[in-house]
């Protein structure tokens, strides 16, 4: 399975920081959108490679990008 560019820059940045990443923390980390963000975890969810967790803070619910088993064990492809 192949990933575009920018899904790709998202999966492999939360592969490589413990498979649990905020969406604010994608955004800081790779200089783009929540929306931009939120297109390629959609893309990641929709190849079952990745799951959105929203969670509750004490003034916020906090929205991550979990990694699914598929997803922690994906090797991007070129076809």
């Amino acid at each position: 399975m192949k990933l575009t560019e920018m899904s790709n820059a998202v999966y492999t940045y939360v592969k490589e920081n413990g498979g649990k990443i905020s969406i604010d923390e994608l955004c800081e980390a790779l200089g783009r959108t929540s929306r931009s963000i939120g297109a390629n975890v959609t893309d990641l969810t929709k190849k079952g490679l990745a799951v959105r967790v929203k969670e509750a803070d004490e003034d916020k619910e906090i929205t991550y990008v979990v990694l699914t088993e598929e997803g922690q064990n994906f090797v991007p492809t070129e076809d």
